[in-house]
């Protein structure tokens, strides 16, 4: 045993292994069922917009945000594709680069302090205020424009402390400053904080240090302007997304103004310096996990944190006092993470946990993970400081873990729905709105799900179809669902032409099946949300093509399960056809199963399939099994399937016999 712990405690890293220890810390806290998640948010229109509707139409995306940020999708989309676990890979590895380029800034700042370093790159590689890593398509190119701007910085050290090749560093680090300032405005005004770095460097007294620091510095300020004059006076769409709120609030009241100001500051240093990580441990065991999945992550935890102890135990370099460090880094941390606000405060906002405003923690995190690493440097014990980075990088590994989670049943949702709902609409007309509930996802809306939704039913180069969740959009975005209303909507490149005659409702609560509403029997239905309930008398079922048009995206979506919801879109699709024999064939298939609905109005298919073939006894039997699950919602219902059924069906004495049961059952009215 002795030997065995000489052995471990003579194991040693030097400064060299840093970068594939973060490759390693990487692929522990994102990689895992990498191959399971997809498209999420606003890429996945962006993915059908370039794939189905070309370059060119991705490019006019673009032109009213970030025209620059579209060109790298340019260059990158055609190299990965389609390929949702391979845009996973892309952003996993650039997130590591991003840490390495941090720490080789630190590195090059303060050589004396390979420890904290090393820290403050742990921070931001795993830093678990933002929660949107999967979302990869997009936040891969912000990594690219981050990698850009930290590769600049370091070029910039280098340019300083090297006079042979001082100009070819410098060009170079003009170049990547200006892709940073072109491309997108997360980082914009972390651009001043090279002041700070040019200044600790540059040796002599305050005057010469501050002389040199502005010299060096001019050729940076030249291109932050005029790209700044470029963006203020001729890129006309410079405000298109966002209007400038704290500036509003400034005019109308200084004082109010400035105390909304300061407010943002403190509850902004608060949430991305402390509360992230906080929030980690306070979360843990909220999971909403089972078993299996709860047991792996505790198996995460407990690794990581061993995989990290054992690291930084065996780092074995020369340190000097982290009272040192954190005077001199802590200004560094400070003014970039000051400056990190300038583009969130400025139109209002504040970094937030919950999904979509905790993107804006993303520029905080450079100067966030700084002073974090600048606070345990002034921890003197050792040990202590170990452990309390062990944890901290164990519990954010965790957090991106239960976030996964996440991504993950929300693409198996997504799938699901257009799965299904590619078995029962075959073909949607031209210019058609579905009108749905709101779909149980987090990371989708029906923005971004409009973007699957015309990948699958409109030709490529045409968008036709438009998905508008009902509880948020009638009244609003579709002010009308009054029949012969036209309807056209600007779609981030594309522009949708619809009518209001051509509305379908529709609805997907997992793990109920999709479903077109019926109209005549479900017009009152109270097991649907009060927004659909309200726009079925809108929908027109002859907006279905028949005969198949669709395509499920290769690689996106699987083939068909033959499961109960399957058995079921077959057989809806089957009864719109009026072909009775074949719904009576694939109900033989789905009772099989062994299974049974989740939603009673599944069986309504089938009840009126049995009616039809003549079985009035299975016919009976299915309706009283919907029956008993909710008398008083269900029952209504019933009595007006069943009353199409006597419309529809030929009067025998059967017929009349099981109409009169059921009429009596269900205690309908005359």
């Amino acid at each position: 045993m002795k030997k065995i712990t000489d052995r471990l405690n003579n194991i040693q890293f030097t400064p060299r292994s840093t970068v594939w220890f973060l490759l390693l810390v990487a692929a522990l806290t994102y990689v895992l069922f990498f191959w399971q998640r997809g498209f999420y948010w606003d890429e996945f229109p962006w993915a059908w917009i370039y794939y189905r509707l070309g370059p060119a139409m991705l490019t006019k995306t673009f032109t009213t945000s970030r025209p620059f940020w579209g060109m790298i999708y340019q260059l990158t989309l055609p190299i990965i594709g389609a390929n949702p676990w391979a845009w996973q890979l892309f952003a996993i590895l650039l997130r590591w680069v991003t840490a390495v380029l941090l720490w080789k800034i630190l590195r090059a700042m303060y050589p004396a302090h390979p420890k904290p370093a090393l820290w403050a790159s742990l921070f931001f590689l795993v830093y678990p205020g933002m929660g949107q890593q999967f979302i990869a398509l997009m936040y891969s190119h912000f990594y690219i424009v981050l990698s850009a701007f930290l590769l600049s910085l370091y070029f910039s050290i280098l340019a300083i402390k090297d006079e042979k090749r001082r100009w070819f560093y410098f060009a170079a680090s003009y170049l990547l400053a200006a892709v940073n300032l072109l491309t997108m405005e997360y980082f914009y005004f972390i651009e001043f904080g090279r002041l700070v770095l040019f200044y600790q460097l540059l040796p002599g007294n305050f005057k010469e240090r501050a002389k040199k620091t502005i010299l060096y510095y001019l050729p940076y300020l030249a291109i932050f302007f005029g790209i700044t004059f470029w963006r203020m006076f001729f890129f006309e769409f410079q405000n298109a997304s966002y209007s400038y709120v704290l500036l509003d609030k400034i005019k109308a009241d200084f004082f109010a103004g400035i105390l909304y100001f300061l407010n943002q500051i403190l509850l902004s240093f608060w949430r991305t310096v402390f509360e992230a990580w906080l929030l980690p441990f306070l979360t843990i065991g909220t999971t909403g996990f089972g078993p299996l999945t709860l047991s792996l992550m505790l198996i995460l935890l407990f690794v990581g944190i061993l995989i990290t102890g054992s690291y930084l135990f065996a780092y074995k370099v020369e340190d000097s006092n982290g009272s040192d460090f954190a005077s001199q880094a802590g200004w560094v941390g400070l003014v970039f993470w000051g400056l990190s606000g300038g583009s969130v405060w400025l139109i209002g906002n504040i970094p937030q946990f919950n999904f979509s405003q905790d993107r804006f923690m993303l520029p905080f995190m450079l100067g966030s993970s700084i002073l974090l690493a600048c606070l345990v440097a002034l921890i003197k014990n050792q040990r202590v400081q170990l452990i309390l980075i062990t944890l901290l990088v164990g519990f954010a590994g965790s957090r991106h873990f239960q976030l996964e989670d996440i991504y993950r049943r929300d693409w198996l949702t997504q799938q699901e729905l257009f799965t299904q709902m590619s078995e029962r609409i075959p073909g949607l007309v031209p210019g058609t709105i579905l009108l749905s509930n709101d779909i149980p996802v987090t990371y989708y809306s029906d923005n971004s799900l409009t973007g699957p939704l015309n990948w699958i039913y409109s030709p490529s180069g045409e968008m036709n179809v438009m998905l508008y969740f009902a509880s948020i959009r009638v009244g609003k975005t579709l002010p009308s669902i009054e029949p012969g209303l036209p309807h056209q909507l600007y779609y981030i490149g594309p522009t949708f032409y619809g009518n209001t005659d051509n509305i379908l409702v529709v609805n997907f609560e997992p793990p109920g099946c999709f479903r077109v509403i019926d109209v005549e029997v479900e017009a009152d239905n109270r097991l649907l949300p009060p927004a659909v309930r309200d726009a079925v008398w809108a929908s027109n079922q002859s907006v279905i093509l028949l005969e198949k048009q669709n395509q499920l995206p290769a690689g996106l979506y699987r083939a068909a399960d033959s499961d109960w919801c399957s058995y079921f879109e077959q057989a809806e699709l089957a009864r719109q056809k009026k072909d009775w024999d074949e719904v009576i064939r694939i109900a033989d298939l789905a009772f099989e199963l062994n299974d049974t609905p989740n939603d009673p109005v599944e069986r309504f298919v089938y009840i009126e399939g049995f009616a039809h073939t003549g079985d009035w006894e299975k016919a009976v039997e299915l309706s009283q099994a919907s029956y008993k699950v909710s008398k008083a919602f269900v029952g209504p219902l019933l009595c007006k399937l069943w009353d199409r059924i006597e419309r529809e069906t030929e009067r025998v004495p059967e017929q009349v016999s099981a109409v009169g049961d059921a009429t009596r059952e269900f205690e309908c009215q005359p």
